[in-house]
């Protein structure tokens, strides 16, 4: 494959992120026998929302590993996940410069709880983004270190593979997200219950009031 070079950045809020990855491609040369991906290893600290890859232009997408929406960092598999993006290539002529840039919108899990002094945020620093060609190749090249461990996955690219450099800056991909403090557990133990009884009592005598006006027979008028 023609020269090539990655870059990746990340923006955040709040719980939500996203993962931008430019691939500048100095010419196209192989149309149709390569395609283009980029590899995310996700902490478990991370979730990739199916649903919501489905939806962006630009890529078709795999994902390995929990990818449970609802569940806090405690109750999900420790190794994470593995997601490959599959860069759409169809507008690509043969010799043609592209930018091809790949947005992943990312969700941070709810993490465990911190006690005593300490500040109620969990950094967050991921792997950086892995990119690299799939090619059909009249030879047989081996596969790169930073693949080697991704190959068993199923549905994986089975084609000869060849990485692209990373030349963005070598600094983490970092977040920052809240948590809770375990010291503020007694007082929220407390306000849920005042709540839930609240909440029993005021529906307790809306059903009195309802079932009352319902099953009360009309007055009859008499002369």
């Amino acid at each position: 494959m023609s020269q090539a070079s990655l870059s990746s950045s990340i923006s955040t809020q709040g719980f939500h992120f996203t993962v931008s990855t430019t691939v500048n491609v100095a010419s196209w040369q192989e149309s149709g026998q390569c395609s283009l991906h980029v590899l995310h290893d996700l902490d478990p600290h991370v979730y990739a929302d199916q649903y919501e890859l489905a939806q962006r232009p630009g890529y078709t997408s795999a994902l390995w590993g929990s990818s449970d929406l609802e569940r806090p960092v405690s109750a999900v598999d420790q190794a994470g996940s593995v997601l490959l993006l599959t860069a759409d290539s169809s507008h690509l002529f043969p010799g043609q410069a592209a930018n091809i840039t790949l947005e992943v919108p990312l969700h941070a899990r709810y993490g465990r709880p911190v006690a005593g002094a300490q500040d109620a945020y969990h950094m967050i620093e991921l792997k950086r983004p892995v990119g690299f060609f799939a090619c059909s190749l009249d030879h047989v090249t081996p596969v790169p270190d930073a693949l080697r461990q991704y190959t068993s996955l199923s549905g994986w690219p089975s084609l000869s593979l060849s990485l692209i450099p990373d030349t963005s800056p070598r600094a983490g991909l970092k977040m920052v997200v809240p948590v809770g403090k375990l010291d503020d557990l007694p007082w929220v133990d407390v306000g849920t219950a005042a709540v839930m009884i609240t909440m029993f009592f005021y529906l307790l005598v809306a059903s009195i009031r309802t079932a009352r006006r319902l099953f009360s027979k009309p007055s009859m008028k008499t002369d």
